[in-house]
């Protein structure tokens, strides 16, 4: 029995790296590619500790320690973040919750406000969150019903091929209330790993650059950046994030910590 198992393993695993093969192969359309991406990314249980730098061109301006919590529950991703260090900013927190169709739900809570969360209205998404480089629209979820997907030509990413692929909404709502027209995505052929996103405003100029600085594989064919920048073109303004350690393991994320309660208790602070 033992032989056995072992033989329906092997031809399993035969099987399984012919079918990648196939999908490399067969010139994936820009959806596929996509689909890969989050078939060897998507996790539905995470939980890091980061630290964030906020800089100019010269000089640090601010380091801040932060949690990331993410749970997919319900059939949609909630995530959590909130910030330790400095005082500051301790106990803001970002809370959000995937909508399958119609923008994502944003919930901001700011210690000074008292025990409330101020929901983040859809044309505010634009805006910049706590003076990072991120705004509160590259802080939902992905979901790619809510998008058109188009590969572009292929390139060369620190000397690895690469996908290049353009996303760009396509639900009413969220064309009428995004700060961008477009992101150009390129992705590693290798990994299906996304190694930079390119932002656009909504006149189609560059203006935004989220790179991976340190990346690779953290768990089997799943990858995560260890750091990884995002750089304001106008501004020229960096925050740069660094992962300083991450698990997977249901307990650290229970799912109370995505309630409003939960948050407005301030049992999300240490």
């Amino acid at each position: 029995m033992v032989v056995q198992k072992k033989g329906i393993v092997f031809l399993l695993s035969v099987c399984i790296a012919l079918a990648w093969g196939n999908i490399a192969a067969a010139d994936p359309s820009g959806r596929e590619i996509m689909d890969e991406v989050s078939s060897r990314h998507d996790r539905e249980i995470e939980y890091v500790k980061q630290k964030m730098i906020l800089r100019s061109m010269s000089e640090v301006e601010e380091v801040r320690d932060m949690r990331r919590f993410v749970r997919k529950e319900d059939g949609g991703f909630k995530y959590l973040m909130v910030f330790d260090a400095p005082a500051g900013v301790e106990g803001v927190a970002l809370l959000t919750w995937e909508n399958t169709s119609g923008p994502d739900d944003q919930f901001l809570y700011l210690p000074s406000m008292g025990k409330k969360l101020k929901r983040v209205a859809e044309g505010g998404k634009r805006n910049y969150f706590m003076g990072t480089d991120f705004t509160f629209e590259d802080l939902v979820s992905e979901s790619m019903e809510k998008f058109s997907y188009e590969r572009l030509d292929d390139v060369s990413f620190n000397d690895q091929d690469a996908f290049v692929v353009k996303a760009e909404a396509v639900e009413d709502k969220l064309k009428k209330t995004s700060g961008y027209s477009h992101r150009v995505l390129t992705i590693l052929k290798e990994s299906f790993f996304i190694v930079k996103t390119e932002f656009f405003d909504r006149r189609k100029r560059p203006i935004k650059v989220l790179t991976a600085t340190e990346y690779g594989p953290v768990d089997g064919r799943l990858w995560r950046a260890s750091k990884q920048t995002m750089e304001n073109l106008k501004e020229k303004h960096f925050t740069d994030v660094e992962s300083i350690s991450r698990s997977f393991d249901a307990s650290d994320v229970p799912s109370k910590a995505f309630g409003q309660r939960y948050i407005k208790s301030g049992k999300h602070m240490r």
